[in-house]
C-alpha cells in the first residue's frame, strides 16, 4: 500500500459512494491559493466530491471518467489547468481505482510558468451577480457563444476591469475539451 500521507504530490480519495476520505498536505498546499487559504477540512473529509462539482455537463463528464475508471481496472490520465492567478499550471490527474470502489487521484504537475497577476482569478476580489463560465480542463473563459479564450484575453476583450467588483467564474467546459474527453471515453453527454 502506497502511504499518500509523505506523496510530495497533491492526493486525494474518493470511495465507492463518491465521498472524499483522503486529502495529503501536498493537497491542501495545492488548492490554498486558488480558495483562498487552507481548505476547511471537515467541510472536505466524508462530503461528497459532488459538493465541489457543479451540477450539468461538467458533472456528467466526471461521472463519465470515474465510471469509466471503475470500469476499466487501470489508472486514467486527465490534463487539467490548475492555475492561479500569478501562475498558469497544467497537471495530470491519474485516476487509479483501487479495490473497494474507491478512486485514488493523484495530481502530476506538469509545467507551470508565472505571469503577470489575472484579477478574475485572484480569490480576494469581491465578485458580483455577473458570472462567467470558465472550462474545468482548459482554464478558458467563454466570451461569446462557442468562443472561448485564454483568461488574460477575455479579461481584455470582455473590457473586465479590477474595479471594486468582479464577475463569478462559473465551472463549464470548452467543446475542444469535451470532444476531446468524449473521444477518450466514448458514452452519451447531453
Amino acid at each position: 500500500m502506497v502511504n499518500d500521507s509523505n506523496d510530495v504530490r497533491p492526493v486525494y480519495i474518493i470511495d465507492a459512494l463518491d465521498r472524499i476520505v483522503f486529502v495529503n498536505a501536498a493537497w491542501c498546499r495545492f488548492v490554498a491559493p486558488v480558495r483562498g487559504g487552507a481548505p476547511d477540512l471537515p467541510n472536505v473529509i466524508g462530503r461528497p466530491i459532488w459538493d465541489r462539482i457543479p451540477d450539468g455537463v461538467v458533472r456528467q463528464l466526471w461521472e463519465l471518467l470515474y465510471s469509466r475508471v471503475r470500469g476499466s481496472g487501470g489508472s486514467v490520465f486527465v490534463p487539467m489547468r490548475a492555475d492561479r492567478a500569478d501562475e498558469r499550471r497544467l497537471i495530470d490527474i491519474e485516476m487509479s481505482p483501487l479495490s473497494d470502489g474507491s478512486i485514488r487521484h493523484v495530481c502530476e504537475p506538469v509545467w507551470s510558468e508565472t505571469r503577470a497577476a489575472v484579477a478574475l482569478l485572484d480569490p480576494s476580489y469581491p465578485r458580483d451577480r455577473r458570472s462567467l463560465r470558465s472550462c474545468m480542463w482548459c482554464r478558458r473563459i467563454q466570451v461569446r457563444l462557442g468562443a472561448w479564450e485564454e483568461i488574460e484575453d477575455a479579461q481584455r476583450l470582455l473590457a473586465i476591469t479590477a474595479d471594486s467588483s468582479l464577475p463569478r467564474l462559473e465551472p463549464g467546459a470548452c467543446s475542444s475539451c469535451k470532444q476531446s474527453l468524449l473521444k477518450t471515453f466514448p458514452a452519451r453527454v447531453a
